[in-house]
């Protein structure tokens, strides 16, 4: 999620040049308007949750604000958490966080020097935010995927300056196991969600997704996993992992032609023929062992202020 400044918010040609102060001012103050649209647009689906990638924290394109923590204020939402996938500024270094949440200097290798420099800490990644208490957060490291090496230029094949390496982005799973307080899921009393966004590599991204929808199995209750997977509907399905809900294409936003965010939820138990063996009508939802399933009641997409995506949003029930 990233922001831009809307030209109107910029000094007219021939105006005095602002001071640093002013013009960061300013640009925070943009930044909040922008934030404060995408909030009045997330209200209007009055979601329980809201899964979010690539969030800003300190980051100079989008008003140096906490994007996770001002949404969560103007939604007015007090259960948010924000899990950096990379440290420092997007146009630069990218760097694993020491800790995630980005709290404080030392939960990055050079966050000192950033101190030192009147700079807070930076860093973009996941966010969840929820309506309701959540009595337990968990970031999983995903890992990166390998570095890939490409010809660059006209330079001889000898030439070190005729290859150019480019590392991969380091991805995360982040957690919330969600107490619900009113009747947003009937007969749900605990859900865990999870939210990620996974490698543009094929091969790395299903392995990232197994090992994230793993994680998120353990947890109590029943399961959803919201993100930019980063693979199509027709590469999600065969892998066997969670079931998909819900359905349209998501991406490009200015034009959406494919689908490669999605929510997973837990499978259907099947029977021995091997297709999904629903409860009968009257009797208690199945239960596996320990949690009800869900079943999306309804879905959809809509473009947002500050995304390159679609957003895709889910209305789920329990099965029963």
């Amino acid at each position: 999620m990233t922001t831009s400044t809307d030209p109107a918010d910029r000094p007219a040609t021939g105006a005095s040049p602002a001071t640093p102060a002013a013009s960061a001012t300013s640009a925070a103050s943009a930044a909040r308007t922008v934030l404060a649209v995408l909030a009045d647009q997330i209200a209007e689906l009055a979601p329980d949750v809201v899964a979010l990638q690539e969030v800003d924290k300190g980051q100079a394109r989008s008003g140096r604000l906490d994007q996770a923590a001002v949404l969560a204020e103007l939604l007015g939402w007090e259960h948010y958490r924000f899990a950096a996938t990379c440290a420092g500024p997007v146009a630069g270094l990218r760097r694993r966080p020491r800790r995630s949440a980005l709290a404080n200097s030392s939960d990055d290798v050079l966050g000192l020097g950033r101190a030192l420099l009147g700079r807070p800490p930076a860093g973009f990644g996941n966010a969840l935010l929820s309506r309701h208490p959540v009595t337990a957060w968990r970031v999983r490291r995903l890992g990166r995927g390998p570095a890939t090496v490409s010809r660059r230029g006209d330079h001889p094949i000898w030439d070190p300056r005729g290859y150019e390496l480019a590392t991969s982005t380091m991805r995360n799973l982040l957690t919330a196991t969600l107490t619900l307080t009113d009747a947003a899921l009937t007969g749900v009393s605990t859900l865990s969600v999870g939210t990620t966004h996974l490698a543009t590599r094929t091969d790395t991204a299903t392995g990232q997704l197994a090992a994230a929808w793993g994680a998120l199995a353990t947890l109590p209750g029943p399961h959803l996993l919201a993100g930019d997977y980063n693979l199509r509907t027709e590469e999600v399905a065969p892998l066997g992992i969670g079931r998909q809900v819900g359905d349209g294409p998501t991406f490009p936003a200015w034009g959406p032609d494919r689908r490669i965010d999605h929510v997973l939820t837990d499978p259907w138990p099947t029977g021995v023929n091997g297709a999904p063996a629903f409860p009968v009508v009257g009797a208690p939802a199945w239960n596996g062992a320990r949690h009800p399933l869900l079943q999306a009641a309804s879905w959809g997409t809509r473009t947002f202020v500050v995304s390159d995506h679609a957003g895709t949003w889910v209305d789920l029930e329990p099965v029963g």
